[in-house]
This record gives structure tokens, sequence and C-alpha cells, in this order.
């Protein structure tokens, strides 16, 4: 099986499907990176209205606890990692840095319309990673 994967997560019903496929994924050596990007474009409010950047951090923290403790229950080896960007850049780049053999990431369902106006971060990924990416549904 995989050494290394990175699954992208933003604590969607969707990220949390692509954990459950990450863990199918993982034997006792495995060790998998969630990585949560931050879109400044969504978050803007969030940083004006937050008092500080700690308080910040933690509740953008917590919208993916639920995974974090997915992962810690299942007892699967795992590290957490937060960037601020694009997502699909900041995935790309992660991706692109240390040794992962995949990348997870879930699929945000758009229509096909809305995917070929926006594109979809998943489809980004897809297109620009590397190595090989599994989206999930």
């Amino acid at each position: 099986m995989y050494k290394e994967v990175l699954l992208a997560i933003d604590g969607s019903e969707n990220s949390r499907r692509a954990a459950e496929e990450a863990l199918h994924l993982a034997d006792g050596k495995t060790r998998i990176t969630l990585l949560h990007v931050m879109d400044p474009d969504d978050n803007q409010g969030d940083i004006v209205r937050s008092t500080n950047e700690r308080a910040w951090n933690k509740k953008k923290k917590d919208e993916v606890s639920s995974i974090i403790a997915f992962f810690d229950r299942e007892n699967v080896g795992h590290k957490y990692l937060t960037r601020r960007g694009l997502p699909a850049k900041e995935i790309i780049k992660e991706a692109e840095l240390e040794d992962y053999e995949l990348v997870v990431i879930g699929s945000r369902g758009l229509s096909r319309f809305q995917e070929m106006v926006l594109g979809s971060v998943s489809h980004k990924v897809a297109k620009r990673a590397e190595i090989p990416v599994m989206i999930v549904k």
C-alpha cells in the first residue's frame, strides 16, 4: 500500500468521505498528512471578525476536528497542516514538497456546467499534480 498520503480536508461531508477512503488505503505503516487550506477569499470576513490570529486559527481547526479525531480513533499515523492561499495551488505545492505517493481529495459536487465554468479544486489538483490523485464523491 501507500506509505505517504496527502489528504486535503475542509470539514465538508465530501472531505469526510475522502478521509474514510484514505483510511481504507492505510496499513500499519501508512502516514496520512491532513492538509487544510484556508482560502483567503472565503475567510476575509472571519479574519475581520476574529479578535486575533490565534482565535481564527482555532476556529478553522475546529471545522476539521472531527476528521482529525477520526484518525486518532482509528490509530492511524497522521499529522495536521494548515496553509493559507488558493486551495488547488497550495495542495499541489504541498504534494511536490514531500514524498507523497497519493493525493486524496473530496469532490465538491459541482454540476458539469459549474465545473466547466468555475473549475473545481479537485479537478485542478488532478490536472496539475505530478502524483496520482483520488477524487472521492
